[in-house]
């Protein structure tokens, strides 16, 4: 079938009923919706190459499109294998689109919920991976501002990706956002970030720290009922050191953890590539050089998890709808029983008066 273009208005064009096309791409199916964008995959037809698109609402306001835009251009100067790649960024009408990279795994996210608390070592390993792209974030003069685990995604073959630079900041460019503003995911904010205060490539550091924090012990450092309430326990700067809730208790990771998470910028890490020395030396050279490997047998548990239980639920799901049709067949057979003894019964009863009033 022949992709049609867009018509006069600019608008994507509806091939059908069932295949939509957004310019160049075939949209294929639909795997994430916020308040103010759509995630889709899609193929890209010309090279024929599964991508992911992000559809931006049309009823997002001004400030918004500009944060949009300012990931597609910020995204597409990070060439860097640890960050998925932007490919594309257009607009349609009203409506503008970011082209990136499609990620054949799972979130970190996922990992955490499935696997956590994990052995030190493979926590370790993972932060290390993050903090490579972010370091080469910092060195590019971008600040990511929203790292966390959803935004944190694993290949089936075990390369950790970044993505979602949609509040990041280009330290040479003007700041869209003014002080005083949130900007981020409340349990992963840093301090100065939870008080609206300017923000320095320390804030991510102190992010990584939370997303380590996490991996190591299943917890998050600071939570609550509310955005307040968790932002308030952040700028006090206070949590259950990690090697109480860590099952091996590891002194040199909760080290690390403890450091990149001090409120005191000048007790805290410096740079990221400080804390990748000190991950290094924790996890030793080996566990670095086989990190694709580690994180590979992890995706694969957590798939095979996902299957089994899958499984099992469908086989508990085929059991409550045999126990169903076997106690449909008892109850029709206890029906039948007893129309069968009301029959004899009355049956009984005629023949007995029958002879009762015709015999001598």
């Amino acid at each position: 079938m022949k992709q049609k273009g867009a018509d006069a208005t600019g608008s994507s064009s509806i091939m059908n009923k069932d295949i939509k096309y957004v310019g160049n791409y075939r949209i294929l199916d639909i795997i994430g919706k916020g308040g103010m964008a759509k995630v889709f995959t899609a193929i890209q037809v010309p090279l024929d190459r599964v991508v992911v698109v992000k559809e931006m609402s049309k009823s997002s306001g001004s400030e918004y499109r500009k944060r949009f835009k300012n990931e597609a251009l910020i995204t597409a100067t990070l060439e860097h294998p640890n960050i998925v790649s932007v490919y594309d960024y257009f607009s349609i009408g009203q409506t503008s689109y970011i082209v990136m990279q499609y990620v054949d795994g799972l979130g970190l996210s996922e990992l955490i919920e499935s696997e956590a608390p994990l052995h030190p070592v493979v926590a370790a390993v993972i932060c290390h991976e993050m903090c490579l792209a972010i370091e080469y974030a910092h060195k590019n003069n971008v600040i990511h501002r929203d790292i966390k685990p959803t935004n944190i995604l694993i290949t089936k073959d075990g390369k950790l990706k970044v993505t979602d630079f949609g509040v990041a900041k280009d330290e040479t460019a003007r700041d869209l956002t003014s002080v005083g503003t949130l900007i981020g995911t409340p349990c992963y904010m840093s301090p100065e970030q939870a008080m609206g205060k300017k923000l320095t490539p320390q804030t991510d550091i102190f992010s990584l720290g939370i997303v380590l924090y996490e991996l190591v012990t299943g917890k998050k450092p600071f939570w609550g009922e509310t955005a307040e309430e968790i932002t308030s326990k952040i700028q006090r700067g206070k949590y259950r050191s990690p090697i109480l809730l860590d099952p091996h208790h590891s002194m040199g990771l909760s080290r690390i953890v403890n450091r990149s998470m001090k409120k005191n910028l000048n007790r805290r890490y410096e740079t990221v590539t400080q804390m990748i020395h000190d991950l290094e030396r924790f996890a030793g050279w080996k566990n670095i050089a086989r990190s694709h490997s580690i994180m590979a047998q992890l995706v694969s548990r957590v798939e095979f998890r996902k299957q089994t239980t899958t499984v099992i639920k469908k086989k508990k799901t085929t059991n409550k709808k045999t126990k169903k049709k076997q106690k449909k067949r008892r109850g029709k057979s206890s029906l039948f029983f007893l129309y069968f003894l009301l029959i004899f019964v009355v049956g009984t009863f005629v023949y007995v008066l029958f002879r009762m009033l015709f015999t001598k």
